[in-house]
């Protein structure tokens, strides 16, 4: 049984025409008690992030999901919609439901990538065996990964694919700029109680996080653009399995490869593929569709706008191929440099051709702006430009967020406590 052609055709199973491409997004956020602490992830004599998934799924009943993360950090997840503006309405109709529940229990949101305050030692891991499974392979990878279950949120954006020659090509795009959007995007201005500088905290954090499933797929040979796919697909099934799904649920330790772990049980074949391709942590992965994942979480009011960007870059055929003309001439040499430069927000960087960081983010801007008003021709649908083009202007005037959040911090003349309560923090907290 040849188990690469297996996992690829899993990838390329829900392949859809060019105009049927749908979006999803994913967006996880940190919740506060009235004294400023994180929300336990499970306490029984408080209310806890269990509480919380309970009581939200208790209220939904859309298309849209919700899903706890390792830290108590709550995740929401979209219905795949060919229009971001259907995505915003759904968040909109989460964000009432979100509030409510807030103000019942008394909690607070913050909304950064990166928990200001606590280290990870002071945040419990949700009981799950699974996740026990990760944190315990992950201290012994590399120096940051409980940072990165416990203390990190993002925004993901899930993208269909209509071929195998455009799953490459979307996923060797997405790849290639995954260091100039975590840039862009970045959300992460305080950590261990003061500011970070220029520094890139969240991208660093999950480059340190397990060198042989995280990073870019460039870091493990996968940057042929025909054949990404492939090659994918050949590098899960030699990855050391982290755990395998029990057959009346949850996990269990398995050791041995992906590909060991999938043909142990022959009759959960399928089931037990997707399972490995959830233990690839890389910035762009693939399930059945493309997931982009090396973005920060946005400041309120800014969930959609990365999404947005992306979606224009690479879901307007006529854009996208002007970009893959432009990254496929990247040398190697140019394209470790960027993913090392990633751990510096500074516009002022060299990139690839000796052009800044800048430069480059304000050439990827023109094109998603472009490649959002092609969107709306092929997919018959409101122009998304309203969801990034304002947020874009400020941050390639002013620099990220983490950047201004850090301007704006030294400026009050406040404690870091007291600056965020009163400026960032979802509450009635007095100071």
């Amino acid at each position: 049984m040849n188990i690469k052609n297996k996992i690829k055709n899993e990838i390329l199973s829900k392949c859809v025409p060019e105009n049927k491409r749908k979006i999803g997004v994913e967006i996880e956020g940190f919740y506060y008690n009235n004294f400023f602490n994180r929300l336990p992830v499970d306490k029984k004599d408080a209310f806890s992030g269990v509480n919380l998934l309970k009581d939200i799924k208790s209220k939904n009943n859309n298309a849209y999901s919700y899903s706890l993360e390792p830290g108590g950090q709550l995740e929401w997840a979209s219905s795949p919609s060919l229009s971001l503006w259907t995505i915003q309405e759904e968040y909109n109709q989460h964000k009432k439901i979100e509030d409510k529940l807030c103000k019942n229990n008394n909690l607070n949101r913050l909304y950064l990538s990166l928990e200001p305050f606590c280290s990870p030692d002071k945040i419990k891991l949700i009981n799950s065996t699974k996740y026990r499974l990760m944190h315990d392979l992950f201290l012994k990878a590399a120096d940051l990964g409980p940072w990165m279950m416990r203390n990190t949120t993002s925004v993901q954006l899930n993208v269909d694919y209509s071929s195998e020659k455009d799953a490459n090509e979307l996923a060797f795009i997405a790849d290639s700029i995954q260091p100039l959007l975590s840039i862009l995007f970045s959300n992460s201005a305080f950590m261990k109680g003061g500011p970070v500088g220029e520094a890139n905290m969240r991208w660093t954090i999950w480059e340190n996080t397990d060198p042989a499933r995280c990073g870019s797929l460039f870091d493990h040979g996968i940057k042929t653009l025909e054949t990404i796919v492939d090659d994918y697909a050949n590098w899960i099934k030699n990855l050391k399995t982290i755990f395998k799904y029990k057959p009346n649920g949850g996990a269990a330790l398995f050791k041995g490869t992906m590909e060991e772990m999938i043909l142990s049980d022959k009759a959960q074949l399928s089931y037990h593929i997707l399972s490995a391709l959830h233990q690839s942590f890389t910035h762009v992965r693939f399930k059945k569709f493309l997931e982009i994942r090396a973005i920060d979480r946005p400041s309120k009011g800014q969930e959609l706008a990365p999404a947005a960007f992306v979606a224009g870059l690479i879901t307007s055929n006529k854009v996208k191929n002007k970009l893959l003309d432009v990254v496929s001439n990247w040398s190697t040499a140019e394209r470790i440099n960027l993913i090392q430069t990633a751990n510096s927000i500074s516009f002022s960087n060299k990139g690839p051709e000796r052009k800044t960081v800048g430069d480059w983010l304000s050439f990827l801007s023109e094109l998603c702006l472009e490649g959002l008003d092609d969107r709306e021709n092929i997919y018959k649908i409101k122009n998304e430009r309203p969801l990034i083009e304002p947020i874009l202007n400020d941050l390639l005037i002013n620099g990220p967020q983490t950047l201004q959040l850090q301007k704006k911090f030294k400026h009050s003349g406040l404690s870091l406590h007291n600056f965020l309560v009163e400026s960032y923090l979802d509450s009635n907290i007095t100071t």
